[in-house]
């Protein structure tokens, strides 16, 4: 399939202001920082530049797990490298597919190496309606070239339910509808 682009960027849908961690933190003052703005990660940060990150996991795996004591293991001893940067100009369907890809929740916004913003599933949902309306005009004016096997994820236009959708008839539907 041909690579559609929306016209929708990770800047439009990034969120600037991005709660940090730094290497030299302890996993309590990180944890402490998720706790405090309900997040389940943080990018590490040294002198603006994105230098690794640290999330719920690494911290059950790298330190729970291994029953270390929070209080004493500093955050550049288990963070991992960053999967996902993009750049501000990235189009929506790009995150999508490298966050499934990567298999991340989060996806780091960099300029010139600086993190400038994050970009979570949930702003990729939230932005899908859309994605879903873009989809929509995109295949109005392809006409009879989109067939069936065109898919995407989200609101069927035939019952409302969220499902895989097929492009028929000029509409997004899911399997039910389409029968």
């Amino acid at each position: 399939m041909t690579k559609t682009t929306t016209g929708i960027k990770a800047s439009e849908i990034m969120t600037g202001e991005v709660v940090i961690t730094q290497p030299g933190m302890t996993l309590v003052e990180a944890a402490q920082l998720m706790n405090k703005f309900r997040i389940g990660g943080l990018p590490v940060v040294e002198n603006g530049r994105l230098v690794g990150a640290i999330t719920e996991r690494a911290i059950m795996k790298k330190a729970v797990e291994t029953d270390r004591r929070p209080s004493e293991v500093l955050v550049k001893e288990i963070m991992d490298a960053p999967k996902v940067i993009v750049s501000e100009n990235t189009d929506i369907n790009e995150i999508a597919k490298r966050m499934s890809d990567e298999d991340v929740s989060r996806v780091w916004v960099c300029r010139e190496n600086k993190l400038v913003g994050i970009i979570t599933n949930r702003d990729v949902i939230k932005h899908s309606h859309e994605l879903i309306d873009i989809l929509i005009e995109q295949a109005k004016i392809k006409g009879p070239k989109l067939h069936r096997e065109y898919t995407a994820y989200g609101k069927c236009e035939g019952c409302g339910l969220h499902a895989h959708l097929k492009f028929e008839d000029s509409k997004f539907l899911c399997d039910n509808c389409l029968d």
